[in-house]
């Protein structure tokens, strides 16, 4: 089954990136275009630095509460 360009409407070869008629980028499969390399590497900096995040807190909380209890002392 052909596929058509949405911008010109174009008849598009199967697995075309890029529309030969008017240069539109064309979504993959699934309606979605690729990620790139530098998308990826962002997501998974911003997933790392969200599981990171309540760590930091828990340890410092832990330590805080350890100063206190043995502080007393």
């Amino acid at each position: 089954m052909p596929d058509w360009c949405p911008e010109c409407n174009a008849m598009l070869v199967e697995g075309t990136k890029e529309c030969p008629r008017c240069g539109a980028k064309i979504a993959g499969p699934g309606g979605e275009d690729d990620f790139s390399g530098s998308d990826i590497a962002w997501f998974s900096a911003y997933t790392i630095a969200i599981l990171l995040i309540p760590i930091i807190i828990g340890i410092g909380v832990a330590l805080l509460c350890l100063l206190v209890f043995f502080g007393r002392s």
